[in-house]
């Protein structure tokens, strides 16, 4: 959301500079002209976003895989593999049996759905490793 918003922010200021630099004669219609440019692009990109979300984490019954975008690199891994996770306020730190650690920043999933995300994780990895819940009788 905060990048459809900062795109929005964009495209309003361009429209601004080019109805004022309109009426400064050729370089003028010139920046207007560039402005509408931006205000297009900007107005595609948050229509992108809006409409197909970048998928940050996938959660999948054998494994997950994702994507830090501003390290620009991916992780992935069975649940199987998971030897440890700790969990922070800042971030979900995975460490696979080869001693690989994989760190997802809790930044890039909306607050509402981080407590969702957290325990769907830790649902999937009992399941994958046996552990059930007590019930009592």
């Amino acid at each position: 959301m905060l990048s459809i918003g900062v795109y929005l922010l964009v495209a309003a200021v361009a429209v601004l500079v080019a109805f004022w630099s309109a009426q400064f004669g050729t370089w003028g219609r010139v920046v207007a002209i560039v402005g509408g440019v931006v205000v297009a692009l900007a107005l595609v990109l948050s229509l992108r976003l809006a409409l197909r979300p970048p998928i940050v984490l996938t959660l999948a019954e054998q494994g997950y895989q994702g994507r830090v975008r501003a390290e620009k690199r991916r992780f992935e891994g069975r649940w199987k593999d998971v030897r440890d996770v700790q969990l922070t306020s800042r971030e979900l730190r995975i460490t696979t049996v080869t001693n690989e650690e994989q760190v997802f920043p809790l930044q890039t999933v909306d607050a509402r759905e981080r407590v969702a995300m957290i325990r769907e994780v830790y649902d999937r990895l009992n399941t994958a490793h046996g552990y059930t819940r007590f019930t009592f009788e």
